[in-house]
């Protein structure tokens, strides 16, 4: 059995220097209300940009109003709180939730440590705080530098993104659930220092900006993936195009942030046992989580393997693939459709969508596949939408076996691809890693 604890495990840089000067006692200091401090920060400065959407620009002032129709009950649809939010909610609504909400806030688990279960997470405790302030210092984030977030607000990391902004008094662009050509131009727009979002979202938007950009350069400071395993040759491409130093965190929803480019943050103690990544952070509550398969090396570098329960990460967080098989089968003018994840020279694995028309009348128009792709992220959330879509004519079999009881492809968990089908297995163990 494997047992090691490396020395630097514990955070490390200005983090570490400034734990001499922390108060021995750091738990006798109050906890943080979120929504209460953000709404002080917020109406400090009413008439700052604090968010930029494709409805323009948000106000603290504004922002503030939102709230109150919140809580005034006016905003029915809205005010059911963070946990309420469909998958493609906009940051806008995601900040109205959390700053009218209570001090409990309840956010989605990707499934990381366990089954996806909802995280509440309440006051934050000095420790907590200490460790986001680590994360926000490491990847750049700070007062007055414009952020676009690509990631979903409703979970861990999109939130963490948009609430640190919006705490730091960083405005914040709104890049998540848009057609490819808004989002390239909002980027341009905006020129954002620093750009978030989990590695499928990054890699969407790099192509779109380099087919629809028109070739004008921009420059930005920094670009934060995490969620989702970061690829050698993607890293290197977002630094390339965007001129950028590129950071990778790792974390989960259930332990929060982990480490920034392999070193653990403040607060944070990792240790290998069998193969195994367990952590200890301010996020768990004094309990030690199995996260993903890894290592640790010599020089206590963090290197994380593949998940532990050998399943799919797509885009980071951790879908129903039979909700986004059901989905398209419900699409008008669709017959049958069926998932699987298949290898790919640049990201490891993608997933492939077969789907199959139905008899169409004369003056009917089928769905195209970039109108199947939009309807899955509206309605699921980015990390479901598969990453290609293969429409087959009428009448067509798809390429892949049908199942015992033909409701899609059988998994053997052997092969190259791991292919769902309506009601078929949420997790099919791969060879690949993913985080």
């Amino acid at each position: 059995m494997r047992h090691r604890t490396p020395a630097g495990l514990r955070g490390s840089g200005r983090a570490a220097r400034a734990r001499a000067s922390l108060p021995r006692a750091p738990l006798a200091l109050p906890a943080l209300d979120v929504g209460a401090a953000l709404r002080a920060r917020v109406g400090a400065r009413p008439r700052a940009v604090v968010l930029v959407d494709r409805h323009g620009t948000l106000t603290g002032g504004e922002l503030l109003d939102l709230v109150r129709l919140h809580r005034s009950g006016t905003a029915t649809a809205d005010r059911a709180g963070l946990a309420a939010l469909p998958a493609e909610a906009s940051l806008r609504q995601v900040l109205a939730a959390v700053l009218a909400g209570p001090e409990m806030l309840e956010l989605r688990s990707s499934g990381s440590t366990g089954a996806p279960r909802p995280q509440r997470r309440g006051p934050l405790s000095p420790a907590q705080l200490l460790s986001l302030v680590d994360l926000a210092r490491r990847i750049g984030l700070r007062p007055g530098r414009v952020t676009a977030c690509a990631a979903p607000g409703v979970h861990g990391h999109g939130l963490v993104a948009t609430l640190g902004a919006l705490a730091l008094g960083a405005p914040l662009v709104d890049l998540t659930h848009l057609p490819a050509a808004e989002r390239v131009a909002l980027l341009h727009r905006t020129s954002p220092a620093l750009l978030t979002g989990v590695p499928v979202h990054l890699a969407d938007l790099l192509r779109a900006d380099r087919e629809l950009g028109g070739g004008r350069p921009l420059a930005i400071d920094r670009v934060v993936a995490g969620s989702d395993a970061l690829s050698p040759v993607l890293r290197a491409d977002l630094a390339r195009h965007f001129r950028a130093r590129v950071h990778d965190v790792y974390g989960t929803t259930e332990t929060g942030s982990l480490c920034v480019d392999g070193r653990p943050l403040h607060g944070v103690h990792l240790r290998e046992l069998d193969g195994l990544l367990c952590a200890r952070t301010p996020f768990t509550g004094g309990r030690e989580l199995v996260t993903d398969r890894g290592e640790i090396t010599a020089d206590g570098r963090v290197r994380v393997l593949g998940r532990a329960d050998g399943s799919v990460s797509s885009g980071g967080m951790l879908h129903d693939p039979a909700a986004t098989v059901r989905l398209l089968r419900s699409a008008p003018g669709v017959a049958s459709a069926r998932l699987q994840v298949v290898p790919d020279a640049r990201f490891g694995v993608r997933t492939l969508a077969e789907v199959v028309l139905a008899p169409a009348a004369a003056d009917a128009v089928p769905p195209s596949a970039e109108e199947l792709r939009t309807l899955v992220r509206d309605r699921l959330g980015a990390a479901a939408v598969p990453r290609e879509v293969r429409i087959l004519p009428p009448g067509a079999a798809s390429a892949a076996p049908s199942g015992p009881h033909g409701e899609g492809p059988a998994p053997s968990g052997e092969g190259p691809s791991a292919p769902w089908g309506p009601g078929g297995p949420m997790d099919v163990p791969l060879s690949s890693p993913g985080r």
